[in-house]
């Protein structure tokens, strides 16, 4: 067989796109919801619940507590997906995410074909989505792939209309920029105006952008990025104490200049971008040694991704507040600059071309079989679905659920999530640094309502209090998840609940 075989078949001459779709859509989608919240999903899961129990989409809460950190349209993605569901589940709220990614492959392969042929669009786009953060991203729900897939799609917009300059044509790039600021925020905005200043420059294109129909296009996007700050700030949100365009400014510019936290070190970037590269970081860094010996036989266009990938690089950098996965925006432009290092040694049967196509059908293996197969396996052994199935189960054969009170004692916060509970449902929180030293006299001391127990009240927690609070609690039923028997380990964050006894 020819040693080429699947490097040509993936993004050779006679490849297809829609193989490349095909092959993303099943990465992306396959048992989407199966995997538990995890990381920040319970944030997501949190605000957008008590959304619909407030019956108030332009307030968000994180409890009871007022959160506008983030914008709304990652929230009012997971509600119109739940509204058209009819479910708020883990599937729903991780479809954002998943379509985002879809149209993050879709744009690479775009902006590659564009900057040089469909080669380049092709493996560019197989690269995408055999990296293992970026599915990570992409099948978590968050704001972070949503603002990869917007500032993609807008710098793919400008590639695909630069030379036709119209109104509409601007109204729409700047409407996708102030679609994507929506979802995470200024962010938004800043990636998709770094990547294409170099084009901007270098070539003379600004010259032509000069022009009244480039500043009139602006103005639909202002109204649309705005619209959602002044309806919160002027529908009554009974006594919402946030105000959304601060918190703009507070978490977007001033984080930058005036870090409250997140302070990463300054070399956090050199680390995480090669890790967030895995697995071509291996193809990535011989690429970048590689630009001062190809650079005089660069296209320009790919010279201007090159130092796109600089200037996010050095903004990236530069910001006071650092967090490795802040680094995302920037690995979609570090991908086209590998994937031109890879072709251009294709004529000359060179080795890092072979290598490009087995990593390509390795890893989708690899990766497929982690997210999509072992994952959900794991998962349906056990842990938070089956637990909040056995809470039911064992309340329910007294009286209805709906008789019943919960009070939460330091569970997960996703505990919530899975036991349909509202956010006014009472969360005596500890710090984690002070978890694992609690005994029974201190617990009585941080939650007083084990003194005044009622019938009524089920008390859920997680299992690493759970010695002291079965001599807190004598006569209760104590409900817990099945146990998961592949890589068992005892989990002392597990869920457990203690439901009264009758009578």
């Amino acid at each position: 067989m020819n040693q080429k075989t699947w490097s040509d078949a993936l993004w050779g001459k006679n490849a297809k796109v829609i193989y490349l779709l095909l092959a993303a859509v099943v990465m992306l989608f396959t048992m989407l919801g199966s995997r538990e919240i995890w990381t920040q999903e319970h944030r997501w899961a949190d605000i957008v619940s008590g959304m619909f129990y407030r019956h108030d989409f332009l307030h968000p809460y994180l409890g009871e507590s007022d959160y506008y950190d983030k914008p709304l349209l990652s929230y009012w993605l997971i509600a119109a997906f739940t509204y058209i569901t009819g479910q708020f589940s883990t599937w729903a709220m991780r479809l954002p995410s998943a379509l985002a990614g879809l149209l993050a492959v879709w744009s690479i392969y775009r902006i590659g074909t564009l900057i040089q042929d469909k080669r380049l669009g092709l493996l560019s786009g197989w690269i995408l989505v055999t990296t293992f953060y970026f599915l990570f991203w992409a099948k978590t729900s968050s704001a972070d792939m949503l603002n990869m897939g917007g500032t993609l799609f807008a710098v793919c917009w400008y590639m695909e209309k630069k030379d036709q300059p119209s109104f509409v044509n601007y109204a729409i790039f700047f409407l996708i920029l102030a679609l994507t600021s929506l979802c995470k925020g200024l962010i938004g905005a800043v990636v998709p105006l770094l990547v294409i200043l170099p084009s901007l420059m270098m070539q003379g294109e600004w010259k032509k952008h000069l022009r009244p129909a480039f500043f009139l296009g602006m103005i639909p996007a202002v109204i649309v990025y705005t619209l959602p700050f002044v309806a919160s700030s002027y529908v009554s949100g009974n006594g919402y104490g946030e105000n959304g365009l601060y918190l703009v400014y507070r978490e977007n510019i001033l984080r930058y200049f005036q870090p409250f936290d997140h302070k990463g070190p300054i070399y956090t970037y050199f680390l995480y971008l090669p890790i967030y590269l895995l697995p071509w970081a291996v193809f990535f860094i011989p690429a970048l040694f590689s630009l001062k010996s190809r650079w005089h036989t660069m296209p320009a266009a790919m010279k201007s991704i090159c130092w796109a990938v600089l200037l996010l690089f050095l903004f990236l950098t530069l910001s006071g507040s650092r967090r490795n996965y802040y680094v995302l925006p920037l690995v979609p432009f570090a991908i086209l600059m590998t994937a031109d290092w890879i072709l251009a040694g294709a004529d000359s049967m060179a080795k890092r071309y072979v290598w490009a196509g087995r990593v390509a059908i390795g890893f989708f293996a690899i990766l497929f079989l982690s997210f999509d197969v072992a994952q959900p396996l794991y998962y349906a052994q056990g842990g938070m679905t089956a637990f909040a199935g056995n809470v039911k189960q064992a309340v329910t054969q007294r009286k209805p659920w709906t008789e019943w009170q919960f009070v939460m004692l330091d569970p997960e916060s996703k505990t919530r999530f899975y036991l349909e509970l509202p956010p006014t449902v009472k969360n005596y929180a500890l710090p984690g640094k002070e978890r694992s030293v609690q005994t029974e006299a201190s617990l009585l001391q941080a939650w007083p309502v084990l003194k005044d127990k009622q019938s009524n009240v089920i008390f859920v927690s997680r299992k690493l209090y759970e010695a002291e609070l079965r001599n807190l609690l004598p006569n209760y039923t104590e409900v817990e998840a099945p146990t998961r028997h592949l890589f068992h380990k005892k989990n002392p964050n597990a869920p457990i609940a203690f439901v009264p006894p009758v009578g």
